[in-house]
């Protein structure tokens, strides 16, 4: 009777397994340099929010965060910018700035098309790229350990307004107006040696844009009016994607019609929305990616470090990582195992969805910022690597700048070097 009375008892539940954050990334910043062995979602996002947290503290020297330790990319540099002096810092940066309408022959960072981006004061939306110094150490078999790109997207903020975005004074390209800046996107790709392909991952100031199935507030958005997203709300969808076909008037997601690279300043604004959230469709993945997996490990992460009661979000106004309290991150992407990253796993213009895609992570990753008017289906870059694709047999590629910072051989060099007769 005591055995059948124990076999009948309950057994406690197991505790849901929660992506932790050590503190350490905060309190003693370093830079990762491998993803965990067991490579779970969680130790991807893990490594990633610390990289972060790394390059966004101060450094010793001074109150510039790390980053900007980091290269400036020069869209008007010329080739070989490696063996260029170094553009580095916030000024830096400023020098650098460029519109959202650059042609992409000259500045890749066009966030995937050439339709430039307004906000809700219809200003345009500028941009920066960076890599790391490790980068021009890299050979064509492969970048060097330490190399890491950053792609950087800014707002004009209005004068006299309050604003809790990290912010950079400068000169509007082409104009004698002196502006306030304030961060709204950040791209990371982070080369390790097991991921050579990089660990793609972004990161949106939180007051961005808005779902578009209707969940978000209704009021306050940077790329979305007061009336657009409250016409979300009003018409919710039961699933994540497009908007509801009555807020069509908005015109969401929609890029102005201007020619490629003359976009003005000043247009009227854009209204835009997140087709999905943290980057992932409903449902599992054709090619078995764990989608709920992927976007709880975000979502764990992002309440720790980010929410009301988040590490930064509790840290006084005077530290210099208080600021990133209001932005959040959005997705990452990578290959299992570090395989070529071939094509999606999910249907786009470019065909297809691949079952047997390697690629992991935030299947449908998009910055609001950056791939603006690339999302869902009717894609022809669904994520990162639409873009950036990583074959091992041109490890570099994977890059859209390294041609531009590394000195490069001539296309036809192997073609010479076994045309040459042999030497006795």
């Amino acid at each position: 009777m005591f055995i059948l009375l124990y076999l009948a008892c309950p057994q406690p539940t197991p505790a849901p397994s929660i992506c932790t954050v050590d503190p350490n990334w905060i309190t003693r910043p370093k830079m990762p340099t491998e993803v965990a062995k067991s490579e779970t979602f969680c130790d991807f996002y893990q490594f990633s929010w610390q990289a972060f947290l790394a390059q966004m503290s101060p450094t010793s020297a001074g109150e510039e965060p790390l980053f900007f330790e980091n290269r400036v990319y020069a869209p008007g540099g010329g080739d070989n910018q490696c063996n260029q002096k170094p553009i580095t810092g916030l000024l830096g940066a400023a020098s650098q700035l460029n519109a959202r309408r650059i042609k992409p022959s000259r500045f890749e960072d066009v966030q995937a098309d050439g339709h430039a981006l307004y906000d809700q004061n219809g200003s345009i939306i500028f941009y920066n790229a960076f890599y790391s110094q490790q980068l021009c150490s890299s050979t064509k078999k492969g970048f060097a350990s330490g190399t890491l790109e950053a792609k950087v997207s800014w707002k004009i903020l209005k004068e006299g307004t309050h604003h809790d975005y990290f912010v950079m004074n400068a000169t509007i390209p082409n104009t004698p107006e002196e502006v306030t800046l304030g961060l709204v996107g950040l791209h990371l790709a982070i080369w390790t040696p097991h991921h050579p392909e990089m660990i793609w991952v972004t990161w949106e100031h939180k007051l961005n844009a808005p779902l578009c199935n209707g969940s978000s507030m209704e009021k306050g958005w940077a790329f979305a009016s007061d009336n657009a997203s409250t016409c979300l709300n009003s018409a919710p969808t039961p699933q994540s994607g497009p908007p509801n076909k009555a807020c069509e008037s908005f015109e969401f997601n929609v890029p102005p019609t201007f020619t490629e690279g003359k976009a003005p300043i000043k247009s009227s604004p854009v209204n835009v929305c997140r087709e999905y959230a943290l980057g992932n469709q409903d449902g599992v993945a054709v090619n078995g990616n764990d989608n709920e997996a992927n976007r709880k490990a975000i979502q764990q992460l992002n309440e720790q470090l980010v929410g009301e009661k988040g590490f930064l979000t509790l840290l006084p106004p005077e530290n210099p990582l208080s600021v990133w309290s209001n932005y959040e991150m959005v997705g990452g992407l990578w290959t299992k195992n570090g395989a070529d990253s071939g094509t999606p796993p999910i249907p786009s213009k470019q065909g297809k969805a691949n079952k047997k895609s390697p690629q992991r992570g935030s299947l449908e990753l998009a910055n609001m910022t950056m791939e603006t008017f690339q999302q869902g289906g009717q894609s022809f870059v669904p994520n990162c690597f639409g873009c950036h694709n990583y074959k091992k047999s041109d490890p570099l590629s994977v890059s859209h700048i390294q041609n531009k910072l590394l000195p490069q051989e001539p296309k036809n060099a192997e073609k010479k070097k076994f045309e040459t007769p042999l030497q006795e």
